[in-house]
């Protein structure tokens, strides 16, 4: 016989039911929540989403897996997941118990071929077994396309970095190389850019001038980039080679200081340049300059003789003015031709130069004619000038280099300014009678303008 159960205890029953139910009900609306959020989750989410049974069979999905297969969901529930994509395009990233990463492609049922990341992870009971799987897939198109136009790029630029007509570099602070492309070894003498790696274990090796190197690392370090940095280099067989440098300063990952540089060959245009300039300072010394003999031509004399007189009177000093005449040159001529006539000038003219004091100068006047002028010289000592230089040609032997033993003389005629002319016509015509009378009276000998009156 059942004891009935107390007044107080059967409402403190009461009370328990109705806290069951209260929770039961809570618990069912906090899993549809859970259940919901999920779902929306699922729904929301930019990858396809399938949930597969034991037997791989597709029990849920998500609206971008319609979307990607081009399916309605009659036909994708229950179907077999590997329908989905060409088992020949499978490969592996990931494999474990739990989880399989695989990239394949898809066969859309609009005729649409893609690579899709299929990420598929195992489902386990509270007890631990596997209870089905999940998969989540990751269209790959944009990915690929970027792969691709990634690789192309990297293609694009080895082949101009190959291929560039500049030479192209990456170096350490210290020299140590890093790259160089076929033109920079080119640049050098070098066939191949192992031939030069060969040789050359610094790049510092390169440079002509260890001092313009250093010049050229401190402004780098500097500005951290260069432009059209004209630098004297060396070639294989120790030729000066002219490049332009542009180049940057760059850091590696391990904080490294990188150069990378490019490198034009300047060298032809610096050799037409110096040639240009050399040309142009020829043009200068023979705007000036006697071609045959080196000494002065007559444009210069008359602009100097005008300079002397001005300051001859400015500071109250005299100048002497000196012509020569070769003795019997056009016998010399005639004898031994006009090549060798013209060597012995030159010759003369040496001589004429060695005797000269540092501020004293000679000038090709015509011919065989020479004119020396003395600045800050009166008369006695310009003489004694003019005879010192007088046995330095009697003493010399013109045309030894062609096998002649030939002697030579000349007939000297000095004038003073102001002591014997007034201006530069008159000291000219005033010398050169000096030294036609020494030539009409026997030759080899100094006269003076006092000598002609």
């Amino acid at each position: 016989m059942n004891k009935p159960i107390p007044k107080n205890a059967a409402i403190k029953i009461q009370q328990l039911k109705k806290r069951i139910e209260i929770l039961d009900r809570k618990y069912r609306g906090n899993a549809r929540k859970n259940l919901e959020k999920y779902r929306r989750v699922i729904e929301a989410t930019s990858e396809g989403f399938v949930e597969l049974d034991l037997k791989f069979r597709i029990i849920d999905h998500n609206a971008k897996m319609i979307e990607l297969s081009g399916l309605r969901r009659e036909d994708l529930l229950l179907s077999p997941f590997e329908k989905l994509y060409d088992k020949k395009t499978v490969h592996v990233h990931f494999a474990s118990n739990d989880h399989l990463n695989f990239e394949a492609h898809l066969q859309s049922r609009s005729g649409r071929n893609f690579p899709v990341l299929f990420k598929r992870s195992c489902l386990r009971d509270k007890h631990g077994r596997p209870d089905g799987y999940l998969v989540l897939l990751t269209e790959l198109t944009e990915l690929k396309n970027a792969q691709e136009d990634l690789k192309l790029a990297e293609t694009r630029y080895r082949d101009i970095y190959q291929n560039a007509v500049q030479g192209m570099y990456q170096c350490t602070l210290g020299g140590t190389i890093y790259s160089i492309n076929p033109s920079f070894s080119k640049i050098f003498g070098y066939e191949h850019p192992a031939h030069l790696l060969r040789e050359v274990v610094n790049i510092s090796s390169l440079y002509k001038n260890q001092n313009d190197r250093q010049d050229y690392l401190t402004t780098l370090e500097r500005d951290r980039t260069i432009t059209n940095y004209e630098i004297e280099m060396v070639g294989k067989n120790g030729q000066s080679i002219w490049v332009l440098v542009n180049a940057r300063l760059t850091k590696e990952a391990d904080g490294t200081s990188l150069i990378e540089g490019i490198l034009i060959d300047n060298t032809q245009k610096r050799m037409a340049e110096d040639k240009l300039r050399r040309s142009r300072e020829r043009f200068r010394y023979l705007a000036d300059h006697d071609n045959l003999t080196g000494l002065f031509n007559t444009r210069y004399l008359y602009r100097a003789l005008e300079k002397l007189i001005i300051d001859s009177n400015e500071r109250k000093e005299p100048f002497s003015l000196v012509f020569l005449d070769m003795d019997n040159f056009k016998h010399v001529v005639d004898t031994y031709g006009h090549l060798n006539g013209s060597q012995a000038l030159k010759e003369v003219a040496e001589t004429l130069r060695e005797g000269l004091a540092e501020h004293f100068f000679g000038v090709a006047y015509g011919g065989d004619e020479f004119v020396l002028v003395l600045p800050q010289s009166n008369k006695e000592q310009a003489l004694e000038h003019v005879r010192k230089i007088r046995k330095m040609m009697k003493d010399t032997i013109y045309l030894s280099s062609k096998q002649l033993q030939l002697r030579m003389s000349a007939s000297f005629g000095v004038a003073t300014y102001p002591d014997d002319a007034a201006d530069v016509q008159e000291l000219l015509a005033l010398a050169d009678k000096a030294m036609f009378h020494v030539k009409s009276s026997g030759k080899d000998a100094v006269g003076t303008s006092d000598a002609v009156e």
